[in-house]
């Protein structure tokens, strides 16, 4: 097996160590606590984005085939910022990407011993959220695992993922649509070096303000409860389950609107298994 040099010492944006470290460990860890990772053959990366999480995991399992499937394209950056944060010169062998219009049917195309998923179903379309993951559980062979994580969730403090500009925690609950916009466009302070991703890099300022606020409008509302019962409703067995709650003040006009395990679940860690035949 040819081997590939890559040195994380390089690493200079949080954007980039959050996901290729952070985010790659705990899949890893997760998956791992369920899967023997030396005898897995395949994995799949369920909206792998830029694709920063997903080479985290292949190189360091390089004798896994790993997939990262998405509807965008951001993943075609990566070689470029590979080579800028590792000193990577290739991206390995076990490593593809593939752009796929939505809902796609993978089974038909993959046959896995695990998938994972880091922050997306939050920004899935609410209705489709059963059919994909009744097509990953017939992608996966029996036995397989699911690892999926939602980090924030939209009714937690700031599940408007707009904390970059606005934090006020519950604002995009207690303030209109325009009062949140407005807050955005008028933003003029830095941008946290933890949000400073793929689109802050390509765009100017106006742009990318613009570009988050779409992203809030096309957020879904689901549930950590919601969650985890769809992934039940697919025929997975949950193994393990992490919420991910918050210490704060819950202004009483939300607590007459929502329930408050829902406004103080920050997010949620989830491992499934597919039931052996």
């Amino acid at each position: 097996m040819h081997s590939i040099t890559w040195n994380p010492e390089h690493i200079s944006t949080t954007w980039f160590d959050s996901h290729f470290n952070h985010a790659a460990n705990r899949v890893l860890d997760w998956i791992g606590s369920e899967l023997d990772l030396n005898e897995a053959n395949a994995m799949l990366d369920f909206g792998c984005g830029g694709g920063i999480s997903t080479l985290g995991v292949a190189l360091r399992h390089p004798g896994i085939e790993i997939h990262g499937v998405d509807i965008g394209d951001k993943f075609q950056q990566l070689p470029e910022l590979a080579e800028e944060q590792l000193h990577l010169a290739q991206l390995p062998n076990n490593l593809h990407f593939h752009k796929i219009p939505p809902l796609q049917v993978l089974a038909d195309d993959f046959s896995v011993d695990a998938v994972f998923s880091w922050s997306v179903f939050e920004h899935v379309p609410q209705s489709q959220i059963p059919l994909i993951f009744a097509d990953l559980y017939a992608s996966l062979g029996d036995g397989g695992v699911f690892f999926l994580q939602i980090e924030p969730l939209y009714f937690s403090p700031w599940g408007s993922h707009l904390r970059r500009f606005i934090d006020t925690p519950w604002a995009h609950l207690l303030w209109s649509r325009e009062q949140l916009r407005e807050a955005v466009m008028d933003y003029c302070g830095n941008i946290p070096p933890q949000h400073q991703g793929h689109q802050y890099r390509e765009r100017d300022m106006d742009s990318f303000k613009r570009f988050h606020l779409r992203e809030f409008d096309s957020l879904n509302r689901i549930t950590a409860g919601g969650i985890v019962n769809q992934v039940r409703d697919a025929g997975f067995e949950i193994i393990r389950e992490q919420r991910l709650n918050m210490d704060l003040e819950v202004p009483e006009v939300l607590l007459e609107m929502y329930q408050k395990e829902d406004l103080l679940t920050n997010g949620i860690l989830l491992l499934a298994r597919k039931s052996s035949s």
